[in-house]
């Protein structure tokens, strides 16, 4: 049987110096990532012209790629510099995934790194229940996302 060999979980991570040695600090506390690729088209409709009473058939183009990525998971004030100098600022960010193989760190899949701009900071503090603040971000990329598999 075959089965997809997928991450477990994935660990997003913002350049906050250039180093040397470059510095990738950890947005800890942001646990579910998503990464949303999209296609920007433009379409238009052709008549058959030895047909021109029946419908046009559908004509679409690829005008440019866009991605993004939103992260959530609970709110962490020890990082609020990073998150502060990032926001609707340009940055490097990579989001490592990993595999459960059921030690502390995980084994690393690969990365993704791209430019993107922090465009949204959602902070929730709740009064009463058991859980801290919550925390939802938004990065609109800019320019390509790279794939790096691990070694």
């Amino acid at each position: 049987m075959s089965e997809p060999n997928s991450a477990d979980f994935a660990l997003l991570k913002i350049k906050t110096a250039d180093g040397p040695p470059v510095v990738m600090t950890l947005l800890c506390g942001i646990e579910n990532v998503t990464i949303n690729r999209s296609v920007n088209m433009s379409e238009r409709y052709r008549r058959d012209c030895a047909k021109p009473n029946r419908p046009g058939t559908r004509k679409i183009r690829n005008n440019g790629n866009s991605w993004n990525v939103s992260g959530s998971g609970e709110d962490n004030i020890d990082i609020e510099t990073a998150y502060s100098n990032a926001f609707g600022v340009k940055k490097e960010y990579d989001i490592e995934l990993y595999r459960d193989d059921d030690t502390d760190a995980g084994e690393l899949m690969g990365t993704y790194s791209g430019i993107a701009m922090m465009t949204a900071r959602n902070q929730a503090f709740a009064v009463e229940g058991d859980t801290g603040g919550t925390a939802d971000i938004t990065l609109e990329g800019e320019g390509e996302l790279v794939w790096v598999a691990a070694a």
